[in-house]
């Protein structure tokens, strides 16, 4: 009786193990559910990783195009022009032989904006490359930003030394220019030729120390039948990987994959003003103050100085930057680039049609944004207004 009880308690403890395992078929079905899981998390991962490199790129590109605007906003808004009243009189060695009958407004500087290459008055007058390679707007300006010779001067040198005159008057300057690095990429990638050069859309700052402002030479005077000659070498003096410090040129990128820069004067229109439209002292986008009337403005009063000689109250500055997977993207597309800049050069010539050229009011996309849709470029548009703080309007 005890061995059968015995045996039979054994039995019942194998059975009670038996049924505790699990069977095949369930480990099948275990394994199917983790292997589901395991691709379903690797694509998870693989989405948020691409997405999380994508952000960073655009983050990275875009955070260079905010301080590039940055950098603009400071530099325009010191804009000066210095106009003073004089008396249109003539003399003869020096000695007055008719008095004065009246005054006008006179500056020996210059302020001037407008489309780089295209249209009927373009800010210059020869492009190496051709106009293609310089879309959108440029502006030229005096401002006292002090930037002097990098050379110290010495106590035996004739020259004055200047690096400690904080507020000199300098003439600066940006456009976009398209073009690759060969002249200013580092020396030992010169005779590398396993690393590619790299073609971007680039923001060239035009800064030549308070030495060298061109608008002092004798040949730039008076200012006023020699607008915008003291600005072309901009385009020619770019850096070069073998300059040094006392050849140092005068214009260089400070941002890359800026693909378009659109500068449009505006005047402050009082709220509740009808008939006003602040674009009208540059409808155009074209504003030099040496003129009376700028393309495309309402003409002035006979004997009216109109807006020479004045800085605009307003500048309005908008930018538009790539990313910099779509920077590389573009580069490696010659016929997507220029398709680009053939469109922004038969677009930004009126100052009304900027929303249908870029972004219109009611959320759908310009002509711009929807080539860059269509071609799968990110991108973004930076827009700020700039007060001039040495405008004076009521001069």
């Amino acid at each position: 009786m005890r061995a059968a009880t015995l045996k039979q308690s054994g039995s019942k403890g194998s059975n009670r193990c038996v049924g505790r395992a699990f069977t095949l078929i369930e480990l099948l079905v275990s394994v199917t559910f983790l292997v589901i899981l395991m691709l379903v998390i690797t694509q998870v991962l693989g989405l948020v990783q691409r997405t999380w490199v994508r952000a960073n790129s655009r983050v990275s590109q875009f955070r260079e195009a905010r301080m590039a605007m940055d950098v603009l906003s400071r530099n325009i808004g010191q804009a000066v022009l210095n106009a003073y009243w004089d008396t249109p009189v003539t003399s003869n060695a020096g000695q007055i032989i008719a008095p004065a009958t009246n005054y006008l407004r006179n500056s020996d500087l210059q302020f001037v904006c407008g489309p780089t290459g295209t249209g009927s008055d373009p800010l210059f007058t020869s492009l190496p490359g051709g106009a293609s390679n310089y879309p959108g707007h440029g502006i030229f300006f005096q401002a006292p930003l002090g930037v002097t010779n990098l050379l110290a001067t010495t106590e035996s040198q004739s020259m004055a030394n200047t690096e400690n005159m904080t507020s000199l008057l300098c003439g600066r300057g940006y456009f976009v220019k398209w073009g690759d690095d060969t002249s200013f990429r580092p020396k030992f990638l010169a005779s590398n030729t396993l690393v590619p050069t790299r073609s971007r859309f680039r923001l060239m700052e035009y800064s030549p120390t308070a030495e060298m402002n061109q608008i002092y030479s004798s040949n730039m005077k008076p200012v006023t039948s020699n607008s915008k000659k003291w600005f072309q070498e901009a385009v020619l003096g770019t850096i070069q990987t073998s300059e040094t410090s006392a050849s140092r040129a005068f214009t260089r990128p400070i941002a890359e994959n800026i693909l378009l820069l659109i500068i449009s004067p505006q005047i402050e229109v009082p709220p509740g003003s009808t008939g006003i439209v602040a674009t009208s002292i540059a409808p155009n986008y074209i504003y030099d103050s040496t003129k009376t009337s700028n393309p495309g403005a309402a003409s002035v009063q006979a004997g009216s100085q109109g807006t020479q000689h004045l800085l605009p109250p307003l500048i309005q500055v908008t930018m538009v930057a790539l990313d910099q997977v779509s920077g590389e993207k573009l580069a490696s597309d010659s016929a997507t680039q220029q398709a680009i800049v053939n469109l922004c050069g038969g677009l930004f010539q009126q100052a009304s049609s900027l929303a249908a050229d870029l972004h219109n009011p009611d959320g759908t996309p310009g002509q711009l944004e929807k080539m860059l849709l269509s071609k799968k470029l990110n991108y973004r548009v930076f827009t700020t207004m700039i007060p001039l703080k040495q405008s004076r309007w009521s001069l």
